[in-house]
């Protein structure tokens, strides 16, 4: 036999000890994931909204100075 083989059984015996998750318990980890990644969404939007008007009201009027363009 040869190591391929042998590499193969050994693999096929391994997965063969495998817990696999229930359907339950698949269901309410993928839940839980989404869950977290909606919420960490919804904050990196909240951060990078605030910092693009903290930036555009302390940066932009300082770029606009002499050129002509009125501000606000």
């Amino acid at each position: 036999m040869s190591k391929f083989w042998i590499f193969l059984t050994s693999v096929w015996q391994e997965a063969k000890k495998i817990n696999w998750p229930t359907r339950k318990e698949l269901l309410n980890s993928t839940l839980v994931v989404l869950i977290v990644i909606a919420i960490f969404a919804v904050y990196l939007f909240a951060v990078d909204f605030g910092l693009l008007q903290l930036f555009s009201w302390l940066v932009y009027p300082v770029f606009l100075r002499g050129s002509g363009v009125p501000t606000q």
